[in-house]
Parts: C-alpha cells; sequence; structure tokens
C-alpha cells in the first residue's frame, strides 16, 4: 500500500543511522517484502477452495484484530496530549461513515 512507503522509508534510516552497511539495508527491506507476499500466498493457498463463508470469516476475524491494534494505536497516543472532548466523536463518526460507504458502494 501506499501509505506503508514512508514507514520502510523510516525503517531503512533507522537501520542506517544503526551503522547497517547498504548491502544489509537491502537485504532486510527485501526480507520484510518476502515475508508479507509468504503470508499473502499462503493465505491464498489455505482459502482458495474453502467455502465463501470460511474465507469471509476469516477476513472478519483478521480485519477485526487490524481494527483492534489500531485503535488501541489512537487511543494511547490520544491521552499522551491534551485532547478536546470532540475527538471520540470525531473518531466515532469516521468509522460509521467507512461502514456507511461500505455498505453502499458494496455489493
Amino acid at each position: 500500500m501506499p501509505a506503508d512507503i514512508p514507514e520502510g522509508f523510516a525503517a531503512v534510516a533507522t537501520l542506517r543511522s544503526a551503522g547497517n552497511s547498504r548491502k544489509r539495508r537491502v537485504l532486510l527491506a527485501a526480507g520484510f517484502a518476502v515475508t508479507i507476499l509468504r503470508g499473502a500466498a499462503l493465505g491464498f493457498l489455505a482459502l482458495r477452495d474453502a467455502p465463501e463463508l470460511v474465507t469471509l470469516s476469516v477476513l472478519a476475524v483478521t480485519g477485526g484484530a487490524l481494527t483492534a491494534v489500531v485503535v488501541e494505536e489512537m487511543i494511547s497516543e490520544a491521552h499522551d496530549s491534551d485532547t478536546s472532548q470532540l475527538g471520540p466523536i470525531f473518531l466515532t463518526a469516521g468509522f460509521a461513515l467507512f461502514g456507511l460507504i461500505s455498505v453502499y458502494f458494496g455489493e
């Protein structure tokens, strides 16, 4: 995803500041990509002949786990500084809007 590109740059910059050689940085960055592609291929192979209900259930559990991680990170960072009372309202409204858009444009 395009949003992961800055994170990759930050990871490589951290490796560079730690004194790793260019070759090692490239190999480690490629290792991140290989791990992701291996997981995607394994998931595809495991679910390619599965019933639609199983596939959708796995996607729902994965989406729920990722949402829980994101919300946990957002809440912990939100409490690090002063926040307004509108923050939780906007967070909830954003999730509701995303759900409505998903339902409207879904099949």
